[in-house]
C-alpha cells in the first residue's frame, strides 16, 4: 500500500526525515520497527558452501589469520583427510628434505623393528661369512663340516660362493679331482669340481662353485650351511679361504 505525504514546508519534510533516520527510535516498516532488524548477522547454519567464496581462506597473512593455531587435532586430521590421499608425491611436497635428523629425537620417532628386513634395501640385508679352510693333506677329505645354523624366526638366502685360494695346488688331475661344495644338510647347494681342465685357483686368486641350487640355497631356521671337500688320492688343495653370501628375512 503506498502513502502519501503533503508537505506544507520544508520543515515538516525535515521532522519527518529525522524521524524515519532517528538513531535510538528507529521506524515501523511493515508493523516493524527498524531497531529490530539485525542485518549483517546471519542466522546459525545460514552460510552454505555455495555462499562461500572459492579461495576465500587466501594464501597469505590475512587468509591463515581466520585458522585458530592448533586448529587440527589428531581426530580432526583422521577425519578431514580421506583414506590413501598422503601420496608419495604429496608426502614429497610435504616433508623438506633432511627432515629425518640423525639424532636421538628423530629416531625416537620410530619404533624398535620398526623396518623388518623385507622392507630394507637388498644390500642392507647381505651377510658375508668367511670361513679358513686348513691346508689338507693329498686325498685328505672334510665330509660335512656345519659352518652356520640359521637363527629361529629367520630365513637365509646364499646368493654367491666362491674360494680364495692362499697357496699353489698340487697333484690335482683328471684322475684325482678336488671337489669343494657347499650344502644345505646334505643337499647340495653349488659344487665345483677341479682338474687338469679346470685348475685349482692360483694363490690369492678367486674361483666361483658356480650355479646355485633353487631349492636348497634358501636356508630355513634350524638348517645348517654345510662344507664338504673331497680329494683324489694325489689331489692336494693349498690352505683356502671359503666366501659365502646370503640375504637375511623374515620367517
Amino acid at each position: 500500500m503506498s502513502v502519501y505525504y503533503n508537505f506544507k514546508n520544508v520543515a515538516e519534510l525535515v521532522d519527518l526525515l529525522c524521524a524515519v533516520f532517528d538513531t535510538a527510535t528507529g521506524h515501523d516498516h511493515d508493523g516493524t520497527n527498524s531497531k529490530a532488524v539485525t542485518t549483517g548477522t546471519p542466522a546459525d547454519d545460514a552460510v552454505t558452501t555455495a555462499k562461500i567464496l572459492a579461495g576465500a581462506l587466501a594464501a597469505s597473512a590475512a587468509g591463515r589469520g581466520k585458522i585458530a593455531d592448533d586448529f587440527f587435532d589428531a581426530a580432526t586430521v583422521l577425519a578431514k583427510f580421506d583414506a590413501d590421499s598422503f601420496t608419495n608425491a604429496v608426502l614429497l611436497l610435504l616433508i623438506a628434505d633432511g627432515a629425518f635428523v640423525a639424532d636421538a629425537s628423530t629416531r625416537a620417532l620410530f619404533a624398535d623393528g620398526f623396518l623388518p628386513p623385507a622392507k630394507m634395501t637388498a644390500t642392507a640385508n647381505t651377510r658375508v661369512v668367511n670361513y679358513q679352510v686348513e691346508d689338507l693333506a693329498a686325498g685328505a677329505d672334510i665330509a660335512a663340516r656345519a659352518l652356520l645354523e640359521v637363527p629361529t624366526g629367520m630365513v637365509f638366502t646364499i646368493t654367491d660362493a666362491r674360494i680364495i685360494s692362499h697357496g699353489t695346488a698340487a697333484g690335482i688331475d683328471a684322475g684325482n679331482t678336488c671337489a669343494v661344495a657347499i650344502k644345505n644338510g646334505a643337499n647340495a647347494i653349488a659344487s665345483a669340481t677341479y682338474d687338469n681342465a679346470t685348475p685349482f685357483p692360483d694363490e690369492n686368486a678367486s674361483g666361483s662353485l658356480g650355479a646355485l641350487s633353487g631349492t636348497y640355497k634358501v636356508l630355513a631356521a634350524g638348517e645348517k650351511l654345510v662344507l664338504a671337500v673331497t680329494n683324489g688320492a694325489t689331489a692336494n688343495p693349498p690352505a683356502f679361504m671359503l666366501q659365502v653370501t646370503f640375504t637375511i628375512a623374515d620367517a
